[in-house]
C-alpha cells in the first residue's frame, strides 16, 4: 500500500465532484476501500498511479538532444536571449503607447 494513494474523505469528494455524504455512502456500501491511519479513516484511492518513492526525488538536469548529439543546455545564455527580446517588445509597446497618447492631444 502506497501512502500517496491514501486520501481523506473530503478530498475524495472533491476530486470527483461529490458530496461527503455520497462518499459515506459508497464506504457503508462497500464500494470503496478504506484504512484507518491516525485515528482517521482514509480512502485508498486507486486512480491515483502508483509512483515508486525514488521517483519523486528531483532528478538532475539531463543533457537536451539537438540533430542527434547532446549538449548542455545553457540556461543563463537561454534566459538573456528571451530578457533582450522582452525588453525589445516593452520597448515597442512603450512606443506605441505613446504615439497614441500624442494623437489624442
Amino acid at each position: 500500500m502506497n501512502e500517496n494513494n491514501l486520501v481523506s474523505i473530503q478530498q475524495y469528494a472533491v476530486k470527483h465532484k461529490m458530496s461527503t455524504f455520497a462518499v459515506i455512502k459508497q464506504i457503508n456500501a462497500g464500494h470503496l476501500k478504506t484504512v484507518k491511519k491516525d485515528d482517521q479513516d482514509y480512502i485508498l484511492d486507486e486512480s491515483i498511479p502508483q509512483t515508486p518513492p525514488s521517483a519523486l526525488l528531483p532528478q538532475p538536469v539531463k543533457k537536451v538532444e539537438e540533430e542527434g548529439k547532446t549538449a548542455d543546455v545553457d540556461y543563463e545564455a537561454k534566459f538573456h536571449e528571451l530578457l533582450s527580446k522582452y525588453i525589445d517588445l516593452q520597448e515597442k509597446y512603450t512606443r506605441l503607447i505613446e504615439e497614441k497618447y500624442d494623437a489624442k492631444k
